[in-house]
């Protein structure tokens, strides 16, 4: 077989922007070396610090039951420690409901409203009496009213 003529001839007003591309293409490839050569370096870095972290770990000698222990004395530490905490916010709820309390109270006595138990009280009271009233009109009514003879058939 006959070897092939690599070379192309190009036409003139080609060949300015060819070479202008060509030239370009260098500068990407010499970039991409650059970054290629960073990525590297910090893949090296970031595995030399894993391998660190690894070391570091593996010295610890970690066993269950240590690590059970440790696991149950942080629970047993966040369970007392919620425990107060719920104490502390009910105390805090409680004295909060106090503390309304009385503002309500003040605020009434303030306005000159009466309160609840005296409107219940007043209510009550209404009640009793309406029912009396009702007794003595059915007893005025009972007695005005003579019975009348039945009407014979």
């Amino acid at each position: 077989m006959a070897e092939k003529n690599t070379t192309v001839k190009v036409p003139e007003f080609l060949r300015e922007p060819l070479e202008a591309a060509q030239a370009r293409l260098a500068e990407f490839e010499e970039e991409a070396q650059k970054v290629f050569k960073e990525l590297l370096q910090k893949g090296k870095e970031s595995r030399k610090d894993v391998a660190e972290l690894v070391q570091r770990l593996s010295k610890q000698d970690w066993k269950l039951d240590e690590l059970r222990d440790r696991v149950s004395k942080l629970r047993d530490q966040g369970m007392e420690r919620a425990q107060e905490l719920r104490g502390r916010a009910e105390s805090f709820r409680s004295e909060a409901l106090e503390r309304l309390e009385d503002l309500q109270t003040k605020a009434v006595a303030f306005l000159g409203v009466a309160t609840r138990e005296q409107v219940e009280e007043l209510s009550r009271e209404l009640e009793r009496l309406a029912r009396r009233l009702d007794k003595g009109e059915k007893a005025r009514k009972a007695r005005k009213t003579p019975k009348r003879p039945a009407a014979e058939v």
